[in-house]
């Protein structure tokens, strides 16, 4: 796996806001599950979907028994194609009796920004996150786009960076593996970090997606310093390429070393860190994987 060269993100300041901106089971922790004055642990909804939708109450339950502290979820379907979520208010209700705090909350595809930002102010969130941009959707290939293309639709990250800052929130651009791919000559993450400033647009590092890009994880969290807000933490098996192979698994199942990258990551940054597996066979046990191992490795490290 190459490494994320420590320069390659310095940030420069060149506002595109412009004039808008001027004005599993419980036991499988033991008993290390992390008390409110610990560095909190979140888990993202499409980790536990296919159990959230049978129970949706129980399975925060079941996940604050497992230590997590914070639940990241949607606002909003994340594309046309995907069906209608919960209404986001009765969610956060749903957290606070569960005992868990609203962790980050993900954009619907529609461009309402400001009502979405006033949503994700309601239910208590404090980061908004962008999971990617469209642009790498409709072109032909999936994944795929141009620096025209690209930069022509920061001028919609735009919109959401303004609506965000009107409603006292931060928002976050979330990376895939497309996002470390040169666009004549520069990624789009260096695009987004030398196009906003800090606190105008930062990110959600998704580890799993870095490493698939062949980036180093904790090089790409420790050039992007504090513009880090948030991690997605899932493993992944780097060899895997065959359709019944999968490839992205709970931390401690595949091949990045967590046990020592968590405390390592620890040290650099204060970024929520949160679980997050697609599609994984059982979402409960992944979501006790994930916890244990993040946890050991915490009292380890």
């Amino acid at each position: 796996m190459k490494t994320h060269a420590p320069s390659m993100l310095r940030v420069t300041r060149r506002s595109v806001l412009g004039a808008m901106i001027a004005g599993g089971t419980a036991a499988c922790v033991g008993n290390i599950a992390p008390r409110r004055t610990e560095r909190p642990l979140a888990l993202a909804h499409l980790t536990v979907a296919r159990e959230l939708a049978a129970d949706y109450g129980a399975t925060l339950k079941h996940a604050r028994a497992l230590g997590y502290t914070h639940f990241g979820f949607p606002l909003g379907p994340q594309s046309p194609r995907h069906p209608p979520v919960r209404n986001p208010l009765e969610v956060a209700s749903l957290c606070r009796a569960a005992d868990m705090a609203v962790g980050v909350v993900r954009l619907t595809h529609t461009d309402d920004y400001p009502r979405q930002m006033q949503t994700a102010a309601q239910v208590g969130a404090t980061i908004v996150a962008q999971s990617a941009a469209d642009v790498f959707f409709t072109g032909p290939q999936r994944g795929r786009t141009t620096r025209a293309a690209f930069e022509g639709w920061m001028e919609r990250l735009a919109r959401m960076a303004y609506a965000a800052r009107e409603a006292g929130l931060r928002l976050v651009y979330h990376n895939h593996d497309w996002d470390h791919v040169p666009l004549d000559g520069k990624t789009p993450i260096e695009l987004i970090a030398e196009g906003f400033a800090p606190g105008e647009v930062d990110f959600e590092i998704d580890l799993g997606w870095a490493a698939v890009a062949g980036v180093d994880p904790l090089a790409l969290v420790d050039d992007l310093g504090p513009r880090v807000l948030a991690m997605h933490l899932k493993d992944v098996h780097l060899s895997c390429v065959a359709r019944d192979c999968r490839r992205f698994v709970a931390p401690g199942e595949g091949d990045l070393d967590y046990r020592n990258l968590i405390p390592q990551l620890d040290r650099i940054t204060d970024a929520l860190v949160c679980v997050e597996i697609d599609e994984p066979v059982d979402g409960l046990q992944a979501a006790a994987r994930g916890a244990a191992t993040v946890l050991r490795a915490r009292a380890w490290g």
